[in-house]
């Protein structure tokens, strides 16, 4: 049986580094009543997923992404709580996407470091073996994922709601949110998708929709065979996965390729999902590999030229700025990649794109460090005044020249 508290607990875990979107705080002005409410239909099997939000990003590439209501949220990080650490015990060292203390970088370190352990120290011939899946999220087989999470759950997790949360996964895993989203992109962007990159399009009981927690983990867990298919089947100690895109490493290159017909039969056969025909790569480790964003060559990591281009585009953005508001907001988008680029050997690429931001912008601005961080002026800055009200906490933003103290009856935002 799950409890208040259990509601509470995930509510709480949600909420990390989201409370300011606006789906939040509509959540947050009833959230107590509702979580309440939420307990009794998951204990009474009446809880169904509620309307999400479908959109199409441009960026990198066309992708389809549908956001669930925060309601929904609260429930897949509920059954985070409780299966995410026995999936971690299960999962290899070797798959870093959505992982604590792993994650992109991570995978950049590990590749580099993989690379250097099998040429020893760079002095001997070692070859790098890149696959993709194809159109994987969308290709997942929902009725073979059930069946094996329902058959984990029921093998390695003993808690006082097990009912409960094996009751939750299936309905999470068989909900079809194309049947009840709201579209916020045109449909001239849907139609650049194809067939079977939208879960409107890819065939009934196929695809996981991009966006949710739960299709992250459950994703991870569908290919955590193929980690260790790879270092105990196939005998590859050196290799990486970051969701559907993967790496090998080995000393011979006619081992490697003898080995891609295993990987797609055992991919076939046990996960349900193919091999992308086109996304193949095998070079010798001195010619690098593109891997997360990054380019490992010999002894270095380069940003790719996607992830400069795009921070180029955040400069251009960041040139059209009219007032100090757009200024702030394109601020916030240059230093997010100025946080990837500063852990790469990019000194020069930042210095130069830096140099592209128009002359009229200096007087509002400045550059931190080694062209690590762009800083709006202190004058400049907002100032945060933190009012609670009815136990919530609200931030009322102000400009310094036009602050002022906020009475008790001044309104709620």
């Amino acid at each position: 049986m799950v409890t208040d508290e259990d509601m509470f607990e995930a509510y709480y875990n949600c909420l990390k580094h989201k409370g300011s979107s606006p789906s939040t705080i509509n959540y947050m002005l009833d959230h107590r009543q509702d979580l309440i409410r939420l307990a009794d239909e998951i204990n009474s099997r009446t809880y169904h997923p509620t309307t999400s939000i479908a959109f199409v990003v441009t960026k990198p590439k066309y992708r389809e992404v549908f956001a669930a209501n925060f309601r929904d949220r609260v429930v897949h990080h509920l059954i985070a709580l409780r299966i995410e650490p026995l999936l971690e015990q299960t999962f290899s060292d070797r798959t870093f996407n959505c992982r604590k203390e792993k994650g992109v970088l991570y995978g950049v370190d590990k590749l580099k470091e993989d690379i250097r352990q099998c040429s020893h120290d760079y002095t001997r011939d070692c070859d790098i073996m890149r696959l993709d899946m194809k159109g994987f999220f969308m290709s997942i087989d929902k009725q073979l994922l059930d069946a094996m999470l329902q058959e984990f759950i029921k093998e390695n997790y003993d808690g006082h709601d097990k009912e409960e949360i094996l009751w939750l996964t299936h309905v999470t895993v068989m909900h079809r949110p194309e049947l009840d989203c709201v579209r916020r992109s045109g449909m001239e962007r849907w139609n650049r998708l194809p067939p079977n990159k939208s879960l409107f399009t890819n065939g009934d009981g196929k695809g996981l929709p991009i966006g949710n927690l739960s299709s992250q983990l459950f994703a991870n867990f569908l290919l955590n065979p193929l980690d260790w298919y790879l270092e105990k089947d196939l005998g590859f100690p050196f290799h990486g996965r970051y969701v559907d895109d993967f790496y090998v490493i080995h000393e011979s290159k006619q081992r490697l390729l003898d080995a891609v017909p295993e990987i797609r039969k055992m991919l076939r056969e046990q996960c349900h999902t193919e091999l992308h025909p086109d996304k193949f790569y095998i070079q010798h480790y001195s010619k690098g590999i593109k891997f997360t964003g990054s380019v490992v060559k010999f002894g270095r990591v380069y940003p790719a030229k996607r992830t400069v281009g795009n921070f180029m585009a955040a400069i251009y953005k960041l040139n059209r700025a009219k007032d100090v508001e757009e200024i702030r907001d394109c601020i916030q988008s240059v230093n997010s990649y100025l946080g990837i680029l500063r852990h790469t050997d990019s000194y020069a690429i930042r210095r130069r794109v830096l140099g592209m931001i128009d002359a009229r912008l200096w007087q509002y601005i400045y550059v931190k460090g080694h062209f690590e961080i762009l800083c709006l002026k202190e004058k400049y800055k907002k100032v945060e005044i933190p009012w609670r009200d009815k136990g919530l906490q609200v931030y009322y933003m102000k400009d310094p020249i036009n602050w002022k103290l906020l009475e008790e009856d001044d309104p709620v935002i």
